[in-house]
């Protein structure tokens, strides 16, 4: 986020990783404070059950290299398309391999 003033952040991940976990195992902050849990509107974190969209982020371009979202994770996401929730999101989908930027916190843009 803008208010933030970090630096982008490159991260090499490999086929078959969990975005979510990847990211947070190389030092990227995640939660959202503005994400509002699907299930309750409240806040708070699900732990990456896919409830709480405190992990969404924007895909900017790459999108293709990650796995096509279950019904659940389209339906929390149908207003915010290039949207995806990092803990249901796996890197190299079929062994595809390229480069994507992503934007975490996207309600904070």
């Amino acid at each position: 986020p803008p208010d933030q003033h970090e630096e982008d952040n490159v991260l090499e991940l490999f086929a078959g990783e969990n975005l979510r976990m990847g990211m947070l195992m190389r030092g990227v902050k995640l939660n959202d404070s503005l994400a509002k849990r699907f299930d309750t509107k409240n806040g708070g974190n699900c732990g990456a059950g896919g409830l709480c969209r405190t992990c969404a982020v924007t895909v900017v371009n790459g999108a293709d290299i990650l796995n096509p979202q279950r019904p659940a994770e389209k339906q929390m996401l149908a207003d915010n398309p290039r949207w995806r929730l990092a803990c249901k999101a796996i890197v190299g989908y079929g062994m595809k391999e390229g480069e994507m930027t992503i934007r975490v916190n996207p309600r904070q843009f």
